[in-house]
C-alpha cells in the first residue's frame, strides 16, 4: 500500500512538472506572437498613396479616388538604406501590376524601313540641241513638248549663209589646190559652227553645196523645250530643243543619317511603285549624295532604275524599302527605354533584387528592338512592362535622384 501512494504522487508531481512547462512554453510563445505584432503595428506611415499616381499622398488609408484600388501605405522604414544602388517594392505590388523583365542580348539589328521616294529624270541624259550659228527656219516638224523621240528624229529644217560660205571656201580650195591643213581648218570651222557631221561628210562625197539643213536628236527621249515656228529667225544661242532620256530613271529618297553606314549594295534596296503594285524594280545603281539637309537630319539616296519600257514616269510616287542589318551590339526591347528628352534610362534588376536605373545610349531602333553601345553587359534584366510602377515608387523614394548624385561624384573622382 505504501509502495502504491509513492508511485501516484509520483505521477502527480510529473503532470505538474509537464503542465507547468507547457504553460511556459505557451506563454513565451504568445507573448513573442504578440511583440512582432506590436512591432508591426509600430511602423511609422509617412502616408499614403495611388501606385498609378504617385505625386497625390494621402493622410489616412482607404479607396483610391483615380482607381478602383485601394491606398498604398509608405513607411518610413522603407528604402532608408544609405546605398544609391535601387530601390525595393513590395513583392505584391510587383506580382499584381505585371512586371516583367527580359535579359540584354548580343546580336544584330534588323533594319526594315519604307521612305517615301519620287521618280525623276536621269539628269544624265539630258542635251541641248542649238544651230550655233544665225539662220532662219525653213520647217519645224510637227512635234510639241512631251512628245518621244528616237535618236535621229528630224526637229527642224534651217537655212545658215555662214555654213553655205564656209562650204564654197571648201570647194575653193579644193579645186585649186589648197593644202591639207587649209581644207582641214575649213572643214572644222563647219564642225565648230554647228554643221552636222552627216551634211559635212555629205560635203565631201559629193562636193556639193547644201543650203538646207535638218537638225535632228541626238538621244532618244522626251522633249521638255520646243517653241521654234516656221519662218522664224534664229540667232546662235537660241535653243532648238531640249530632250531628256527616259532609260533609265531616278530613284531619289532621304534616309536618316544615322543609318548611312549601313547601307552597302543594292541588294538592300526595294523599289515598289503604287501606279504598278505587282511589277519589281531592280537597282542598277546607287548612291549617297554628299550633303545633309540641315534641318531633316537626312541624305538623300539616288538608285539607277531599269525603265526600258517607260513604265516610270517623272514625279510619279514611290516607296524606297530598305533591309539590312547592323554589326553585332547589345540589343533590349525598345519598350525598355525611358526617353526623358535628356537622357535615356532603363531600369535593370540587380542579383539582390533591386530596381536600379541605369543610363544608357540608343544607337538605333527597328522593329520594337533598340540597339544600346553603353550603360548595360550582356545578361543583364531590364524591366519591360510596369516601369510606371518603378517609376513612380523612385520618384517617392528619390532613387533617381540619389543615382544622378552618386554618378556626379563618381566622374569628380574619376577625374582626378
Amino acid at each position: 500500500m505504501a509502495s502504491f501512494k509513492i508511485k501516484y504522487a509520483a505521477m502527480i508531481i510529473s503532470s505538474l512538472l509537464i503542465g507547468g512547462v507547457i504553460s511556459v512554453t505557451a506563454w513565451q510563445t504568445i507573448h513573442a506572437s504578440e511583440k512582432t505584432e506590436n512591432s508591426a503595428s509600430e511602423r511609422k506611415v509617412l502616408f499614403w498613396y495611388d501606385p498609378m499616381k504617385p505625386d497625390v499622398k494621402f493622410d489616412k488609408p482607404g479607396k483610391s479616388p483615380f482607381m478602383d484600388m485601394d491606398l498604398v501605405p509608405k513607411y518610413a522604414d522603407e528604402n532608408n538604406e544609405k546605398s544609391s544602388a535601387g530601390i525595393r517594392i513590395d513583392p505584391t505590388q510587383v506580382q499584381n501590376l505585371g512586371l516583367k523583365t527580359q535579359k540584354v542580348t548580343r546580336g544584330e539589328l534588323n533594319y526594315s524601313q519604307t521612305i517615301p521616294a519620287n521618280v525623276s529624270y536621269n539628269e544624265y541624259q539630258f542635251v541641248i540641241v542649238q544651230a550655233r550659228s544665225e539662220g532662219f527656219v525653213e520647217k519645224v516638224y510637227p512635234l510639241t513638248i512631251g512628245d518621244h523621240v528616237k535618236k535621229g528624229t528630224p526637229l527642224i529644217d534651217i537655212t545658215i549663209p555662214d555654213w553655205v560660205e564656209a562650204q564654197s571656201e571648201f570647194l575653193l580650195l579644193s579645186g585649186t589646190g589648197g593644202t591639207p591643213t587649209q581644207i582641214k581648218g575649213v572643214l572644222e570651222r563647219l564642225r565648230l559652227a554647228g554643221m552636222p557631221d552627216d551634211d559635212i561628210q555629205r560635203l565631201r562625197a559629193t562636193r556639193t553645196i547644201q543650203t538646207r539643213f535638218t537638225i535632228k536628236a541626238p538621244i532618244d527621249g522626251v522633249i521638255t523645250a520646243f517653241d521654234l515656228r516656221t519662218g522664224m529667225n534664229i540667232s546662235k544661242e537660241k535653243v532648238v530643243a531640249q530632250i531628256q532620256g527616259m532609260d533609265p530613271v531616278w530613284i531619289s529618297a532621304a534616309v536618316p543619317e544615322s543609318i548611312a553606314y549601313l547601307l552597302k549594295n543594292s541588294s538592300q534596296f526595294d523599289i515598289s511603285v503604287p501606279a504598278y503594285p505587282d511589277k519589281s524594280f531592280p537597282v542598277e545603281k546607287w548612291n549617297l549624295l554628299p550633303s545633309v539637309d540641315q534641318t531633316t537630319r537626312t541624305l538623300q539616296v539616288r538608285l539607277q532604275v531599269s525603265n526600258k519600257d517607260e513604265l516610270l514616269k517623272p514625279g510619279m510616287n514611290a516607296f524606297l524599302k530598305l533591309n539590312t542589318q547592323s554589326p553585332e551590339m547589345l540589343l533590349i526591347p525598345s519598350q525598355a527605354v525611358i526617353d526623358t528628352g535628356k537622357e535615356q534610362r532603363v531600369i535593370t534588376v540587380d542579383a539582390d533584387g533591386r530596381f536600379v536605373p541605369k543610363k544608357i545610349h540608343v544607337l538605333h531602333e527597328s522593329q520594337q528592338q533598340s540597339a544600346i553601345d553603353t550603360g548595360l553587359n550582356e545578361g543583364d534584366s531590364v524591366v519591360v512592362s510596369g516601369l510606371f510602377l518603378i517609376d513612380s515608387e523612385a520618384n517617392i523614394t528619390g532613387a533617381l535622384e540619389r543615382m544622378r548624385r552618386a554618378e556626379k561624384t563618381d566622374d569628380t573622382h574619376s577625374g582626378h
